[in-house]
């Protein structure tokens, strides 16, 4: 299917991850080019004190700051901005088309497990392997999960392990070297299963810049609109 025309009432956010000033946009331009060659406005934000605070009170500031009853959205989160485009869906699913995930620790990381001085910073803490946050926003089925999209890298350096940021029922697409490809599937890791396997090298950063999984959100572009188009038809 080639591309549709844009939904009109949609914008697309894009979260930004732990330790990103609003200054780093730059880094996330690439990404948000994809939305805008297509014809929808983009809005960057980078997270309440830099992503430090605790996560339930940032996601309450982001949804104050971003999200208007009379629009719809697109949310794009890497890394931790990823945890509050999921928390955002949860609590406003009929604002929210899609939620598309970055390396998100959405099963938390073992680093942040490790340390007093990490675990003095609420968010941090929260993103703690088995955290009780974590654990709640995976349980909570109130948004679809096939309306989200988790991207992630088997060389993620951030999230451990790599893992942690599958999230059930959802399109999981992983980028790993193609002479991986082989053991993943025998681990279980088929398209059958909601996996989708992705030839290519990233680090917990470059996953936003990798041009396979800009086609695949291509792709992703063209199936809302697609069934846009036909219930408006």
């Amino acid at each position: 299917m080639g591309p549709v025309a844009p939904l009109p009432d949609t914008t697309v956010i894009i979260y930004m991850g732990t330790f990103a000033p609003q200054c780093a946009e730059v880094i996330y331009r690439p990404l948000a080019r994809i939305f805008e060659a297509r014809g929808y406005p983009v809005v960057m934000k980078s997270l309440p004190r830099l992503g430090l605070g605790p996560l339930d009170e940032a996601s309450d500031e982001l949804a104050l700051s971003t999200l208007s009853p009379d629009r719809r959205y697109i949310l794009i989160g890497h890394s931790q901005g990823g945890l509050h485009a999921f928390h955002l869906a949860r609590y406003y699913e009929h604002m929210i088309l899609a939620v598309i995930g970055f390396g998100v620790p959405f099963h938390g990381t073992r680093l942040a497990n490790f340390g007093t001085l990490l675990r003095m910073m609420p968010a941090v803490g929260t993103m703690a392997a088995h955290s009780r946050y974590l654990h709640e926003l995976r349980e909570d089925q109130t948004y679809q999960a096939e309306n989200v999209y988790s991207m992630f890298s088997v060389l993620d350096e951030l999230v451990v392990p790599w893992f942690a940021s599958n999230v059930a029922g959802a399109h999981n697409i992983i980028l790993a070297p193609r002479f991986l490809h082989p053991m993943l599937i025998r681990f279980g890791l088929r398209r059958s299963n909601g996996v989708e396997l992705v030839d290519g090298w990233a680090e917990h950063i470059g996953v936003i810049w990798h041009p396979s999984l800009h086609h695949y959100i291509e792709y992703v572009l063209d199936q809302i609109e697609g069934r846009h188009s036909q219930a408006v038809a």
